[in-house]
């Protein structure tokens, strides 16, 4: 079988969509929560980005939630459809969009709101990777929820394909939490180096 061949089977095949909208429907959950949880320190986070006006920084928040929200929902609601993870992609590339333009700036030294212990984390281009592999898995989920909809006969989900999807999804979304935690240790190592520089400069 051919290279090509392969990779469209693998674009056809319910397993893969099925593990990683999961796993970004968790990824997303486990964001959103303490986002609703301390609202206010979020519009906080949101008015540091400094991209909008700060009399909006409270709707934006608010948009962006909502947002989240929804492509979690879309996410478990119909994780077979490519529109479901098209709108997760949307909502985690407008985050990165952020994070992106602040680095640009120059601007590190600001908490990157992103929900959980990761909160405190600041701006970072390793914060930037880890939220461009999210934007990965939901391409791959777009683009194999596609290939099944343009199958005329998919294949059957089985109770091996409900097993093996749980599986990959909560290795992805270890993943993850292993990328978020050594942002974490990182971030606690630069913080003296960051205090001392700015004691002395």
């Amino acid at each position: 079988m051919s290279a090509a061949a392969e990779i469209s089977d693998v674009l056809r095949d319910p397993v893969v969509v099925a593990a990683c909208s999961a796993a970004a429907a968790l990824v997303l959950a486990h964001s959103l929560w303490p986002k609703l949880r301390d609202f206010a320190g979020f519009r906080g986070a949101v008015n540091a980005y400094r991209l909008v006006p700060q009399a909006w920084s409270g709707w934006v928040a608010l948009a962006y939630a909502g947002a989240e929200a929804a492509s979690v929902a879309a996410l478990v609601a119909a994780p077979l459809q490519p529109g479901a993870a098209l709108l997760a992609a949307l909502v985690v590339a407008i985050a990165s969009g952020a994070v992106g333009i602040n680095l640009l700036r120059g601007r590190r030294d600001i908490r990157c709101g992103c929900g959980s212990a990761a909160d405190s984390l600041r701006l970072s281009p390793g914060l930037l990777a880890r939220n461009l592999g999210l934007l990965a898995v939901l391409g791959l989920a777009a683009a194999t929820a596609a290939g099944l909809a343009a199958d005329a006969a998919p294949r059957a989900f089985t109770l091996l394909d409900y097993l093996a999807a749980g599986f990959c999804a909560l290795a992805l979304l270890l993943l993850w939490l292993g990328a978020t935690q050594v942002l974490t240790n990182a971030d606690r190592v630069a913080a003296p180096s960051r205090r001392t520089h700015s004691t002395y400069s």
